[in-house]
């Protein structure tokens, strides 16, 4: 079972997840880890030992020294975020979901 600080914290927002109706993306979304990390120079992310390349899309040219989240999913999918944008998909290799994006290393 899990420890009560985490129950506290688990709770409402399973019943909130309830409330909506349940949509598994959502529940997703809420239950995977994440971790902040800055941008560099080659406009990579670097996470655990992959480089995660962002590619260029119709808000910014590059992401060069922003702080962005990567997410990581209970599949081990991983996904790049600034704010509410998600700004690329991979799987648990650093491999780009659904483009022609490649791990850069």
């Amino acid at each position: 079972m899990f420890p009560e600080p985490i129950l506290v914290w688990l709770k409402p927002v399973i019943l909130a997840w309830f409330r909506s109706g349940g949509n598994s993306h959502d529940i997703t979304e809420i239950l995977c880890e994440h971790f902040e990390r800055c941008v560099g120079n080659d406009n990579c992310v670097s996470f655990e030992g992959k480089k995660l390349q962002i590619p260029a899309d119709r808000h910014r040219m590059h992401y060069v020294k922003v702080k962005v989240r990567v997410h990581r999913y209970p599949d081990g999918n991983l996904a790049v975020f600034h704010g509410p944008r998600c700004l690329a998909r991979y799987d648990a290799q650093g491999v780009g979901i659904g483009s022609k994006l490649l791990a850069a290393a």
